[in-house]
């Protein structure tokens, strides 16, 4: 019951401060003038740059270049690059071995299709693998981005389902357009991504629980409200699914530049979208005050509890954005016009959120990186259609995905291996490599001598206070 004030007392509070955010909010729009006042600076300074470039490439220290690539390529991204390739290569291997102990004689070349069946670039599955990939990063980022904060957002299946009915319900009750179908998609998606998280926050209730319960709730909510109150949203005679939206409302289609007749009816812009909701996501993390938080609260919640970080804020805050770019995922879907929403009763959950988690752990936490692990699990999906049905099942890549899930386990122990082995001299630079570092080294370390070393009159006072304790 203290609880319950207390968290009663902690709103009230929060919106007697909004006149103050308010007023924060206004000295921000003041400060408008000097930011476009910096960037015309900054724009007039373009042409000497400009200009001077071609100089600053003549001038370049070609000559460190070997030494700044050995580096690089042993840099921990690198070493987690390669450890998620290894991750996948031995994946791949047991899947082959899988398809030769089904079906020896095709195994091979079924296994070629599999890997190369999508990759010609301007075919319809080229397209198929970019369509399909724009959701799957978004929720692999919505399993990323919860991570940072130390959250297992599991939740990310319920957090798409709502996703969904928002976009139906502004697409098809309402007749939006589509951006207002995407930002309420994400909104939706918030708000449901908010719940797990003002629950552990505030009440302790661990996060995985109330998320896999959050999930059944969201999707037999949303079958029920197509089925009841918004069931002019839904073709019966289409087998119980949401009308298409090149029908129903053109206007909440994806733009596709005209391109989505010669393409099979894949192309939008809904990579494109994803790209920069990772790059957006990517620069909150590493270049921002509420992304250093995030990871700090992650990484340690009492010491930043103590440093005065709010941390349960954080953990709302995580789990909101988190909660967006799964519905913002559904509505890229759904957007694309690229499969009809079936609202009748179903025990299962879409399995593309569930992908979400393969790629973010695969792509190593990383924005960045799990664009590329989207990509090469939506080409072995893709590829999948192109093997023989009567051999090997669709579930195929399925299979090898799910091996996938556990040889990403294996990336801690690749990596261990990585530092032990094969790039245990990486921290060890050579004159030669780098002269240039190995000088701000010698400096820093002959600064660190001086400063440890005791001054005279140190010296000499603490002889001074020995002879006087042994006089004692």
């Amino acid at each position: 019951m203290n609880k319950f004030k207390d968290t009663l007392n902690k709103v009230g509070n929060w919106f007697k401060s909004l006149p103050s955010k308010f007023v924060k909010i206004g000295q921000w729009f003041k400060t408008i003038p000097e930011k476009v006042k910096k960037i015309g600076q900054f724009c007039k300074e373009i042409p000497a740059k400009v200009k001077n470039f071609p100089q600053k490439v003549k001038n370049y220290p070609y000559k460190e270049l070997p030494g700044k690539a050995k580096v690089l390529l042993s840099s921990d991204g690198a070493i987690k690059l390669y450890s998620s390739l290894g991750c996948i290569l031995i994946s791949m291997i047991i899947g082959l071995i899988i398809l030769i102990a089904i079906d020896p004689m095709n195994a091979f070349p079924e296994f070629l299709n599999l890997i190369a069946g999508g990759m010609t670039f301007g075919s319809t599955s080229f397209f198929a693998i970019l369509a399909n990939a724009a959701p799957l990063l978004c929720c692999g980022l919505s399993i990323v981005f919860a991570n940072k904060t130390g959250m297992f957002n599991i939740g990310v299946a319920g957090q798409y389902v709502i996703g969904i009915f928002g976009t139906f319900l502004f697409a098809l009750q309402f007749d939006c357009p589509w951006f207002v179908c995407l930002l309420m998609a994400m909104v939706f998606g918030a708000i449901w991504g908010m719940i797990p998280g003002l629950l552990k926050a505030y009440f302790n209730v661990s996060e995985v629980l109330s998320g896999i319960m959050l999930n059944w709730i969201a999707l037999f909510f949303t079958n029920y409200s197509f089925q009841t109150y918004l069931s002019s949203c839904v073709n019966i005679r289409d087998g119980s699914k949401t009308f298409r939206l090149a029908e129903a409302n053109p206007s909440a289609l994806l733009p596709d530049w005209g391109l989505r007749s010669s393409t099979g009816g894949y192309f939008s812009i809904s990579i494109i979208i994803a790209i920069i909701a990772a790059l957006i996501i990517a620069f909150i993390i590493r270049k921002t005050t509420l992304g250093y938080q995030l990871k700090a609260s992650g990484l340690n919640k009492d010491a930043t509890r103590y440093a005065g970080i709010k941390d349960k804020r954080n953990i709302v805050i995580s789990l909101a954005i988190s909660g967006a770019l799964a519905g913002l995922g559904a509505s890229l879907y759904y957007l694309a016009d690229l499969e009809q929403y079936s609202v009748q009763a179903s025990s299962s959950l879409p399995q593309l959120p569930w992908n979400g988690i393969i790629v973010g752990f695969l792509g190593q936490l990383s924005p960045l990186g799990i664009i590329f692990a989207t990509l090469f699990t939506s080409l072995i999906t893709q590829g999948s259609r192109f093997m023989l049905q009567q051999s090997f099942p669709a579930e195929i890549a399925d299979i090898i995905t799910g091996i996938i899930v556990y040889g990403s386990g294996l990336t801690t122990f690749l990596i261990y291996i990585a530092n032990k082995y094969w790039f245990k001299n990486k921290n060890k630079i050579s004159l030669d490599d780098n002269p240039t570092e190995v000088i701000k080294q010698q400096n820093s370390v002959a600064s660190i001598d001086i400063i440890n070393q005791p001054s005279e009159s140190n010296q000499s006072s603490a002889e001074s206070e020995d002879e006087i304790e042994g006089g004692n």
